[in-house]
């Protein structure tokens, strides 16, 4: 028996291939869309680092407040326009923990007050810890200035 071989018909006249090269690929145009969203006034903050978050509050008759969060990070997820902080602080001898997306509009502001001396990257161990064992040693000689956002070049 005779093996079947592929039929190879060329192009009629009719008929044209265009190929087509895309300027960016998809991932391309997702990067450089994530990349215009990111914040340009972000502190470099760190696990262990005790900060003020100043968040967009909407009130009840439509009007928007910044409220000023003091607490500790404890842990950071993700990276670039995706990178989220898990803030504890504790209201009223309750602790609290807000993951917050660090360049969503909600987040107005981050303020760096100091840094902690932790030797680990998640510090799920302080909700455990109430009064002065939840305290953080300061590590010396960390400026606010050095940590604060970048300046805007103009």
């Amino acid at each position: 028996m005779l093996a079947s071989r592929p039929v190879v018909r060329p192009f009629t006249a009719g008929r044209r291939t265009v190929a087509v090269q895309a300027k960016f690929s998809l991932h391309t145009l997702t990067q450089e869309l994530s990349r215009s969203q990111l914040k340009k006034d972000v502190p470099s903050v760190t696990v262990g680092d005790s900060v003020k978050i100043g968040l967009a509050v909407q009130e009840g008759n439509g009007k928007t407040r910044t409220q000023t969060l003091d607490g500790v990070i404890i842990a950071e997820h993700g990276s670039a326009s995706s990178k989220t902080l898990t803030f504890r602080r504790v209201f009223q001898g309750i602790g609290v923990e807000l993951v917050m997306p660090v360049h969503s509009p909600a987040v107005q502001k981050i303020e760096f007050v100091r840094r902690g001396r932790v030797r680990r990257a998640k510090l799920f161990y302080l909700r455990e810890r109430i009064g002065k064992s939840a305290r953080l040693k300061e590590v010396v000689g960390v400026r606010a200035e050095d940590v604060a956002a970048p300046k805007q070049q103009e």
